[in-house]
């Protein structure tokens, strides 16, 4: 096994608790929405230093530019299902500054959302964020290895057992995917190592793997059935592999993946569950699915990508999500 490298400080780890009504503790009678999604460059208009150029003021991305896409991620996120409570992974953002726009807002002030965790890259444009309306029990970063983003991990104790969610945002395929695999096959390991302390430390805690993969599931190289993936899934539950939506072949998904590339719809996005999620105990996965309604598709049925030259559209990526419910 590996040697883990954890820090406390990887970059930038914020922990925040924001001053906005909502729920506090989760009982469980409710449920719990877990869900992530790549908002595709969501960049706020004040001039940090360490932006895209096309994301400066000086290139003209302003204000109200800025509100623009907060309104229209806002709207997607309150298309999730209804849920006594919820956490949300969200794949590049800016920074906390970002977060705390995105929730403080009464319109999603419904969701409760008052807790949240970001992590990134020294130096880099985008962060990967936590946000929760239960609260962040304990939050860590840990080293996915050089030129990658970071893993997030963050805790939670709810009355039906502990629940860990591990926030990634996997190399991207620029270049070639052949170039890349092997990134993405360090930062796996990172995630494997960490998934298996945790369940060493907690048995019987739900962990979940959430975030944008930059691979599918059956690539075999980050994730897959054969011996060579890192993260063994499947399409059902059981003690030495995770569990993966996309593989389950009794639910009719829709559309069949979560990023669109050449006309072609790719499982890029995931939320992976340990076997803990179906064991008659604690929290137990009820339902899972993905958005892709209104704002968020185009007249032929694509993702609204968000297009920074003709300011409009909303992200390339689809929102994933799993609601649980107490046993």
């Amino acid at each position: 096994m590996r040697k883990l490298k954890s820090v406390l400080l990887f970059a930038l780890t914020l922990f925040f608790i924001v001053s906005c009504s909502g729920q506090g503790a989760c009982d469980g009678t409710g449920g719990l929405c877990i869900a992530t999604w790549n908002v595709q460059n969501l960049f706020d208009a004040t001039f940090d230093g360490n932006e895209y150029e096309e994301y400066k003021p000086s290139s003209g991305w302003t204000q109200s530019f800025y509100e623009s896409r907060l309104s229209n991620d806002r709207k997607v996120l309150l298309s999730l299902p209804q849920s006594e409570s919820y956490i949300i992974v969200l794949n590049e953002i800016e920074g906390p500054n970002v977060v705390e726009d995105l929730i403080k807002d009464s319109t999603i002030a419904k969701m409760g959302l008052r807790y949240y965790a970001c992590a990134g890259m020294e130096g880099g444009a985008i962060q990967t964020a936590v946000i929760s309306s239960i609260p962040i029990a304990a939050a860590r970063v840990h080293d996915a290895g050089e030129g990658q983003r970071p893993v997030l991990e963050a805790e939670f104790d709810t009355t039906s057992g502990k629940v860990f969610v591990l926030a990634v945002h996997l190399k991207s395929n620029i270049g070639t995917a052949s170039e890349t695999a092997a990134l993405r096959r360090e930062a796996a390991l990172t995630v494997k190592d960490v998934s298996d302390q945790i369940l060493s430390d907690n048995p019987g805690s739900v962990v979940l793997v959430c975030g944008d993969m930059n691979e599918e599931c059956w690539d075999n190289n980050v994730m897959g059935k054969g011996e060579d993936a890192v993260l063994k899934v499947r399409g059902e539950f059981g003690r030495d592999f995770w569990y993966c939506f996309w593989m389950d072949t009794t639910l009719n998904l829709w559309p069949g993946g979560s990023y669109m590339y050449n006309g072609l719809w790719k499982c890029y996005d995931n939320i992976l569950l340990s076997a803990s999620a179906k064991d008659f105990t604690g929290w137990e996965l009820e339902s899972c699915g993905l958005i892709f309604e209104n704002i968020q598709k185009t007249a032929d049925s694509k993702p609204f990508a968000w297009d920074r030259n003709l300011l409009r559209g909303v992200s390339d990526h689809l929102p994933l999500w799993v609601r649980l419910s107490s046993f």
